[in-house]
């Protein structure tokens, strides 16, 4: 029961410091909504990583942010040659994403070049998908470096805060 309540405390005022951190961040980016959860998406999916899948996962991250882009453009492009629809949704979208996604994999064979954090990748895509929902859209160079910065910044933090817990109860 002591080790369970040195991993709650511990969890429970890192999570409360990301909140804080979270606050500062987003009244100096002057940003309308909180991206924390950005954190905790990176935290949880590293957990019990190591520090060298950390690492990799930042390069991941910013393939993720290109790769989700590159859907969007393809998307878009493909919806400009045809426009059906199943079920509502567009068939250019889910050949651009089935496309990109399939690209993506070949990332995993790049072990050498340091570029095979699928994981990371993958997050990386989900935060940007995520972003445009928070109103966030790549539509401009400022806008995407805006998008990066913060998967960037909200992604490492939640990779520090799993470093940080598995440094802190593993000294029990």
């Amino acid at each position: 029961m002591k080790k369970l309540n040195k991993k709650a405390i511990t969890i429970g005022v890192i999570a409360g410091l990301l909140v804080l951190i979270d606050g500062i961040i987003t009244n100096i980016m002057g940003l309308n909504s909180s991206f924390v959860w950005v954190s905790f998406i990176s935290w949880t999916v590293f957990f019990g990583a190591s520090v060298n899948e950390r690492i990799r996962a930042i390069p991941g991250y910013v393939i993720g942010f290109f790769l989700a882009v590159a859907i969007i453009n393809f998307g878009n492009f493909l919806n400009g040659i045809f426009s059906w629809t199943i079920f509502g949704v567009a068939i250019s979208s889910i050949l651009a994403t089935a496309i990109i996604n399939y690209i993506c994999m070949f990332f995993e064979k790049l072990k050498k070049i340091y570029l095979n954090s699928i994981n990371g990748i993958f997050v990386g895509i989900a935060m940007t998908f995520s972003s445009l929902g928070m109103g966030l859209k790549p539509d401009s160079v400022s806008n995407s470096i805006t998008m990066l910065i913060i998967i960037l910044i909200y992604g490492i933090l939640g990779l520090l805060s799993g470093y940080a817990t598995m440094k802190i109860n593993s000294n029990s």
